[in-house]
């Protein structure tokens, strides 16, 4: 089989799934990816056969299995990085991304700690940009916390960022932890009741307790992380969050001392990001 012949086809046998403009995105980035093959590879020289039928037949079934395209391939692009994932790791996405421009739009910070760091995509990052951070960077999964600090290393930063298994409902500070200057986090905020309207590649594929919160308690990973004594004086808290909740989650900050809450808009003008000083 060709080259035009695979994509071709392949993107037929997806549209019944994703829809023509999203299947050809999927089946494109997946021969771009992880065969190195670009669109103008596959314009230029499409009559070429095609070596990988095999392989990429199986690929091919798990997209069909609504498999993120992301898993498959193995890693994401973030702030111009590649971050490898794991089951253990959501796919960092656009809106988190602009979480991260946003705080490097800053003044840089050197004692940074990152709540829930998945694939390490925010650690990792802030400490790229600014070279002189110490970061460290806490979740649950010890599945999620290997993903990271390999990434960390890929990225030349894994010296300077400390990795932690903790959970933020029931940690207690030591009390001579040293003070952040940043914290932030981009904790669970998805509803259950918002579950049932998500798509199967989310559903059934990221790690449900990086996603979902109770109905009746939305901000309850914003309330445990606001309560704990990390911050020095100045320091800022920094949220990315469920654009139902930007009103509750200012005035959670708020009553919690800060100052200087500021609520921020995500590219499609949905509040997406909290700021608070302490």
């Amino acid at each position: 089989m060709t080259l035009r012949e695979t994509y071709n086809l392949s993107v037929a046998r997806l549209v019944p799934l994703y829809g023509e403009h999203e299947a050809k995105a999927v089946v494109g980035r997946l021969l771009e990816d992880k065969y190195g093959i670009g669109k103008l590879e596959r314009i230029t020289v499409g009559s070429r056969p095609f070596p990988h039928e095999t392989e990429w037949n199986a690929d091919l079934e798990r997209l069909e299995a609504w498999e993120p395209v992301q898993y498959v391939t193995g890693y994401e692009q973030f702030c111009g990085r590649i971050f490898r994932l794991s089951r253990d790791t959501l796919i960092p996405r656009g809106e988190t991304e602009q979480l991260v421009r946003t705080i490097l739009d800053g003044s840089p910070r050197k004692r940074i700690l990152d709540i829930g760091t998945g694939s390490g995509a925010i650690a990792v990052t802030l400490a790229a940009e600014w070279k002189e951070a110490r970061v460290e960077a806490w979740d649950i999964s010890p599945g999620a916390l290997a993903t990271a600090a390999a990434n960390a290393r890929r990225n030349g930063v894994g010296e300077r960022i400390r990795f932690a298994e903790r959970d933020v409902l029931s940690y207690e500070p030591e009390t001579d932890t040293e003070a952040f200057d940043l914290v932030v986090s981009n904790p669970p905020y998805v509803l259950e009741s918002e579950r049932a309207r998500m798509r199967a590649n989310v559903t059934d594929y990221e790690p449900e307790g990086a996603l979902y919160v109770p109905d009746d308690d939305p901000l309850l990973f914003y309330r445990a992380i606001a309560r704990l004594p990390l911050l020095g004086r100045g320091g800022e808290l920094w949220f990315e969050i469920n654009e139902r909740f930007g009103t509750e989650t200012e005035e959670l900050l708020l009553s919690s001392g800060y100052r200087d809450v500021r609520i921020m808009k995500d590219i499609h003008g949905r509040e997406r990001i909290v700021r608070g000083v302490r």
